[in-house]
C-alpha cells in the first residue's frame, strides 16, 4: 500500500538543527517493510518535507515517523494512483 507522509518542522528548528537532521536523513536506513519511492524537501516548513512511501503495515511507519519527532511532525495517510482508484472502483462496481 502508497502513502504519503507531509513533514512539517516543530517550532523551535533552527538551521542548526536542520542541518543536524539533513546529515542523519544521509546516512537513515529505513525499517522494514518500508520502501521509498519518493522524497521532496521544500523551503517552508508546513511541509517541509513531501515523502511517498510503500509499506507493508502502518506500524512501520510509525517506528519511522518517531525517529523523527525531536524536530518533525508527521501527517500520513494512504493513497493510491489514479488508476489503482479506477480498478478498485470498477471491482466495487462489479466489473472485471
Amino acid at each position: 500500500m502508497k502513502f504519503i507522509a507531509l513533514w512539517s518542522l516543530k517550532e523551535g528548528v533552527d538551521q542548526a538543527k536542520l542541518a543536524q537532521m539533513m546529515g542523519r536523513r544521509a546516512e537513515w536506513k529505513f525499517p522494514g517493510g518500508i520502501k521509498l519511492i519518493a522524497e521532496y524537501w521544500s523551503s517552508k516548513s508546513k511541509p517541509a518535507v513531501v515523502s511517498i512511501f510503500e509499506a507493508d503495515a502502518a506500524a512501520a511507519l510509525t517506528i519511522n515517523s518517531v525517529a523523527w519527532i525531536d524536530a518533525m511532525e508527521a501527517d500520513i495517510f494512504p493513497v493510491a494512483t489514479w488508476e489503482e482508484g479506477l480498478q478498485a472502483l470498477t471491482r466495487y462496481l462489479g466489473g472485471e
